[in-house]
């Protein structure tokens, strides 16, 4: 097959994030299975991905043009105020505006791009992506919508024009069995399909879990709440004097230095580290004894699935969706109230306990074996093939 992977909700170079990460091990995966794929991205410049990418894999920005940039990124500075302005009272209002102009400034490159290049089927990583794919480049080639969120938290977003070309798609891929019931009422014609992100086996598992280190794997941001967990490690902090936080991820944004200042204005510098981004994950989670992951909302948090293939524990909030659907209360970690105070009794608990974070953490690398790559990508080639074929 030749596969395109239409990536335009978002930034591309350099980039951290989730999305980048299943993005680039979903076209690792299929050019090993003897596919051709293509990334098609938007991005102020050119250039590669942070994760690895087979170098197999084509990448193409459709602002640039032999070596020069010649579409924007940006809206025009008159209707970037009226986006933000609309922001402030809704988000779809904010989204409609985006999906509108900035599908008029994208659609003629993707449509030249696909003219001219043979493609089977074209894989979206968002809605936005999918609006100017299908809406403003009139694209007749088959569409997989790819969610990367919860369903709940993410489609009351969708700006209706949004939501016209999701329902055009020939298929929408979840990636827990929790958001199918919301994504099948919004979508109701739209044949949907559950699959999970896949997780690499760990090249190494842990054998101890002496380490007296907390970590929260993911950029520093106010969907993650990582400035909740430096608070609840802070009432904890006299009591467990010998411990430390470690903060991975990038903290480049407004909240990342909202989270510094606590840190300091505390005086926590010695115990809580802002550690900036790792190329070795794995390391990180191996001279850990807790993951502490207390985000808000999530759609299926590599983090904790990492983690759990190491055998860490892992202690979250109970109304995450993306982190209840992987993590057992009790059995693989905590799932704990939205409150502080609940947080801290647990993270207290599993910090007191050598042999639990050791029981826990040994259950949860069992569980996580369902999400093996072989086992994912078997899925989605043949969700693909059964598009294709059909």
């Amino acid at each position: 097959m030749n596969i395109t992977i239409a990536h335009f909700g978002t930034y591309y170079v350099g980039m951290s994030g989730g999305v980048e990460k299943v993005t680039c091990q979903f076209a690792n995966a299929m050019i090993k299975r003897g596919h051709h794929v293509t990334i098609l991205y938007r991005d102020s410049r050119e250039g590669s991905p942070y994760f690895y990418l087979d170098p197999n894999v084509k990448q193409h920005n459709i602002l640039f043009e032999k070596g020069k940039q010649i579409i924007s990124d940006k809206l025009p500075f008159p209707l970037r105020i009226c986006r933000e302005i609309a922001r402030l009272f809704s988000q779809k209002a904010a989204q409609a505006i985006n999906a509108r102009y900035k599908g008029m400034q994208y659609g003629k490159s993707i449509k030249k791009y696909l003219d001219s290049h043979p493609t089977d089927i074209i894989i979206s990583c968002s809605a936005p992506s999918t609006k100017y794919t299908i809406t403003d480049a009139h694209c007749q080639i088959p569409v997989i919508q790819m969610i990367h969120a919860d369903p709940e938290i993410q489609f009351p977003d969708f700006s209706a024009a949004e939501k016209n070309a999701i329902s055009q798609c020939k298929a929408m891929q979840i990636l827990t069995a929790k958001g199918l019931s919301f994504a099948q009422a919004m979508f109701p014609s739209l044949p949907i399909t559950v699959i999970g992100n896949p997780i690499e086996p760990a090249p190494e598992i842990k054998t101890t879990y002496e380490e007296q280190i907390i970590c929260s794997v993911g950029n520093l941001c106010p969907r993650k709440n990582q400035e909740f967990l430096v608070k609840a490690f802070e009432k904890l902090h006299s009591e467990f004097p010998d411990w430390t936080l470690e903060l991975w991820g990038g903290n480049s944004s407004h909240y990342g230095k909202k989270v510094k200042a606590y840190i300091q204005n505390h005086q926590l510098e010695q115990y809580v580290k802002i550690c900036g981004k790792t190329q070795n994950v794995n390391d990180v989670y191996l001279h850990s004894s807790i993951l502490a992951i207390p985000s808000i909302s999530e759609g299926f948090p590599l983090a904790v699935g990492e983690a759990m293939a190491v055998g860490l524990p892992v202690i979250g909030l109970k109304a995450c969706g993306g982190v209840n659907s992987l993590v057992k209360n009790n059995i693989t970690g905590y799932l704990t109230d939205n409150t502080l105070s609940d947080y801290i009794l647990v993270l207290r608990k599993l910090m007191s306990d050598t042999k639990l974070r050791q029981k826990l953490g040994q259950q949860g690398y069992k569980d996580i074996q369902q999400y093996a790559p072989n086992t994912i990508w078997n899925k989605w080639e043949q969700l693909m093939l059964s598009i294709v074929n059909n």
